[in-house]
């Protein structure tokens, strides 16, 4: 499927706000939308982001809504998601790859990542796990994550190398980066939507999950076929997931990737921890594992 880049997100811009997942909180919209005017943009935020049902941010056909007018709409630049929970799943059936006609930026994590891998495996859209407005934005970006998101979504920063933590399997690859949070993930394998790691290098995060849980999930996910062709593996933070018991989270990740023919590394700082680096999909990228680094190859926006 051919790629399809958004066009940079320029000095001024207008940026939407949609809310695909968990029920947000107006103060803490409100924080974000004023870090985002503090950056010199235009914000609208969609007509249903404040709906509530319970947990949820209103009901799936609205919130899919929301994100289809701000896809089609020529003004608004940029998507950004206000924050994540659970609820974007519900949206797939709402939606068609029609809109590969409209690339924008869409950025987000967590829950999002459901929405990011579709965008880009079923629309080859270029999407961007990253900052979310009532979260992140709303807390204020460290000064890396700040010095990353902005450059890269308006193509300053075309390429970057970043150090990883730890080798866990040697070697070097190269490929489009998919990923995003691990539990997230397994939802989706029996479903239409069933994330493809074929030649990819798959990245990996999840928050407040014990141990076996993890190695529930990455056993889930090799058991499908999921850890058979990647081109390689790289893991971020396992935030709040009570590491240091008796079999920790690094035993368990040498354990299950032991005989990977590709490369695997862990410590890139994206996702639920303290840091959240932005990570472009659908763009080339490529992991040395033997140092350990991760290096954007080139720019994912127009």
């Amino acid at each position: 499927m051919a790629v399809h880049k958004p066009p940079r997100l320029e000095p001024g811009a207008r940026i939407g706000i949609v809310a695909p997942a968990g029920s947000v909180e107006q103060a803490a919209l409100e924080a974000g939308i004023a870090a985002l005017r503090a950056e010199g943009f235009e914000v609208e935020i969609g007509a249903h982001v404040l709906a509530r049902d319970g947990y949820l941010a209103g009901a799936a056909a609205e919130r899919a809504a929301d994100l289809l007018e701000f896809f089609r709409r020529g003004d608004i630049a940029a998507i950004l998601c206000a924050r994540g929970g659970f609820g974007s799943i519900q949206l797939l059936p709402h939606l068609s790859a029609e809109l590969a006609k409209y690339p924008k930026i869409f950025a987000g994590y967590s829950d999002i990542t459901i929405l990011l891998n579709w965008l880009c495996q079923s629309c080859g859209m270029v999407t961007f796990h990253g900052p979310m407005v009532a979260d992140d934005l709303a807390g204020g970006l460290s000064a890396d994550s700040r010095a990353q998101f902005w450059p890269i979504l308006s193509g300053l920063r075309r390429d970057w190398s970043i150090g990883l933590a730890e080798t866990i399997r040697p070697g070097l690859a190269v490929g489009e980066m998919i990923g995003g949070c691990l539990s997230l993930l397994v939802t989706t394998l029996g479903t239409p939507y069933e994330i493809d790691t074929r030649g990819k290098l798959l990245f990996l995060e999840d928050v407040g999950e014990a141990p076996y849980r993890i190695e529930r999930m990455l056993t889930h996910l090799k058991m499908a076929g999921k850890l058979d062709r990647p081109a390689g593996v790289v893991f971020g933070d396992f935030t709040n997931c009570r590491d240091g018991g008796p079999r920790g989270i690094k035993e368990i990740i040498a354990d299950v990737f032991y005989d990977a023919a590709y490369p695997v590394a862990t410590g890139m700082r994206a996702g639920h921890g303290q840091e959240n680096l932005t990570l472009p999909f659908g763009v080339k990228m490529r992991l040395d594992a033997s140092v350990p680094s991760l290096a954007l190859l080139e720019s994912p926006v127009l």
